[in-house]
């Protein structure tokens, strides 16, 4: 009975995936599997042009952060059904940093495989970030890549219009709104990704209804020849409730 840890999220569902771990329980019919979801620290919409944040030009969204929290646990409620009824056990959860998430599953369990689910290679961000390559060097676990293509993914979900809750606890659309705008530096030793999530969490401990965070400017912090801190101004609107 092999165990095995499944990383993936917006290929859930996709038939290049499911095609692949059909032929896993065929050939160990016992398997069991771990399913793991990365979501990133926010959503960035991609304003910048083909580098994105890299660019100098990136919105968090908080709204869409969480639309697309929403649909990867469907997925995942989704595959984890599919495995129950292929007769494996299988467990999953949303996690954040696919590699610490990977690193950190390896090391409370044994793992016969790694099987990392991306998106096809033009779009996949796995893959320019070279996650599978970090992956191998770092555990020592075989990996198994799934690469989509354009016609094995599932279909995306449809966005639904902006809603908000009622004192009567019906969704209605949103109504006009004015926001004010303030400006932030984070900072971290990781990742820009990071430095601007500070970034937002110190603003979320003392704002309310936070909506969207505009990345301004990326820079970094070197020590001695070598990167000591990724720094990120971002731009952060609340609404505004007047004074």
């Amino acid at each position: 009975m092999g165990s095995y840890l499944v990383v993936a999220n917006q290929t859930l569902g996709g038939e290049a995936l499911a095609a692949h771990l059909r032929r896993v329980i065929e050939s160990d019919p016992g398997a069991r599997f771990v399913v793991m979801v990365p979501l990133s620290t926010y959503a960035a919409l991609d304003v910048g042009g083909a580098m994105g944040v890299m660019g100098g030009l990136a919105m968090i969204d908080f709204e869409l952060q969480d639309q697309l929290a929403t649909a990867a646990r469907d997925r995942l409620r989704t595959l984890l059904a599919w495995f129950r009824t292929a007769g494996v056990e299988a467990e999953g959860a949303l996690v954040g940093d696919p590699l610490a998430a990977m690193k950190e599953a390896v090391g409370s369990r044994p793992f016969d495989e790694i099987i990392i689910s991306t998106l096809p290679a033009r779009v996949s961000q796995w893959l320019r970030m070279d996650l599978v390559h970090r992956a191998a060097r770092q555990l020592d676990v075989p990996i198994t890549t799934v690469t989509a293509t354009d016609e094995s993914m599932p279909p995306a979900p449809v966005s639904a219009p902006a809603m908000e809750e009622t004192s009567r606890g019906k969704r209605v659309a949103m109504a006009e709104s004015v926001y004010k705008i303030i400006e932030l530096v984070g900072t971290s030793p990781e990742s820009w990704e990071k430095a601007a999530a500070a970034a937002v969490a110190k603003a979320s401990q003392t704002l309310r209804d936070l909506r969207v965070a505009e990345i301004v400017e990326l820079d970094l912090v070197i020590d001695n020849g070598v990167v000591a801190a990724y720094r990120a101004k971002i731009k952060v609107s609340f609404k505004y409730e007047g004074d």
